[in-house]
């Protein structure tokens, strides 16, 4: 009786144990639990569009800190020597808040311009007085026009959130910049060397009003005519009309013109100041040059300031009444 209560103890282990190592197996019907987040670059690694981000902006702060060092050695105006030290200044900042970012984020940065900001500097380097003046200031706006769009796109598509973080806290400084350079602008494009095209960079008040262009004699255009006038991209897209044209206070040589950007209904309606450089009225209508409509679609809204001196109803009024537009 013994022996068989033995036996019987022995079946139920042996036929107990296949069923205790099947418990230890994991079961391959069932699928991983799903995860409810999206993987992280690992530290250290970054997106295309973050890494892309590091490097044009460190980029962009190196040709800043070097162009702004040649202007304020080179440049005729008080104003163009200011505007070169803030550069270097504000953009030396950001410079070495980017290297601190770049470290922690194991991404190397580039040592040396690239071959296209390193001919803007030879090009900027060979110049001198008033031509270099125009084309800093000029480089500038194409410049900051670029460096807003990189970190407001960086601010609504980047991953990491550090780098947004520093794109959001430093894309009001370059907006600044932007702002302050367009103010700038109309004040040193009438000095703009005359380099072979049939723009109207070189024309100049003659006393019955008109402009005559060293390059193109025979055509006269008056200033007066201007206003109203439609001005056309390259490609035959309308860009705007001619709502007022500004003038150098000393020389009297139109710098800029002010076209109205039309809006929908009015609605998103602006006026911008458009180099008077650019414009060439070669042909049966005013064409600007080297200028895309997206640029001018870019450019922020001209601000009248009490010193502006135009041709416009709007700025004829001297000192603190001179209106602006609206904000």
């Amino acid at each position: 009786m013994k022996r068989q209560l033995l036996l019987t103890a022995a079946t139920v282990v042996l036929l107990a144990t296949p069923a205790i190592g099947m418990a230890q197996q994991p079961n391959p019907t069932t699928p991983p639990a799903a995860s409810n987040t999206q993987a992280a670059p690992a530290q250290g690694q970054l997106s295309p569009q973050d890494r892309t981000f590091v490097e044009k902006a460190a980029m962009s702060d190196q040709f800043e800190i070097q162009a702004g060092k040649l202007a304020t050695e080179k440049a005729q105006k008080a104003e163009v020597k200011t505007l070169g030290r803030n550069m270097v200044t504000d953009h030396g900042k950001t410079a070495e808040t980017m290297k601190a970012l770049a470290k922690t984020k194991s991404v190397a940065l580039p040592t040396a311009l690239d071959a296209e900001h390193k001919q803007k500097l030879d090009q900027l380097g060979g110049l001198s007085g008033a031509a270099f003046d125009s084309a800093y200031v000029q480089g500038q706006l194409d410049a900051h026009r670029t460096a807003v769009a990189l970190f407001d796109g960086q601010i609504k598509e980047g991953r990491d959130n550090d780098l947004k973080q520093f794109a959001q806290k430093t894309l009001p400084t370059l907006q600044e910049h932007l702002h302050h350079v367009q103010t700038l602008l109309p004040s040193v494009a009438s000095t703009a060397p005359n380099e072979g095209t049939h723009g109207m960079q070189a024309n100049s008040v003659l006393p019955d009003g008109t402009l005559s262009n060293t390059a193109q004699s025979s055509q006269k255009v008056s200033f007066a005519k201007l206003i109203g006038t439609d001005i056309y991209g390259e490609n035959g897209n309308k860009l705007g009309d001619v709502a007022d044209v500004i003038l150098d206070p000393q020389s009297g040589n139109a710098t800029a013109v002010i076209l109205n950007r039309g809006g929908v209904l009015g609605i998103g309606a602006k006026q911008i100041a458009l180099d008077y450089a650019l414009l060439d009225a070669t042909g049966d209508r005013v064409v600007a040059k080297q200028i895309t409509e997206d640029q001018v679609k870019a450019m922020p809204e001209f601000r009248y300031e009490d010193t502006t001196v135009s041709l416009g109803e709007r700025s004829r009024k001297s000192g603190t009444d001179a209106p602006r537009t609206q904000e």
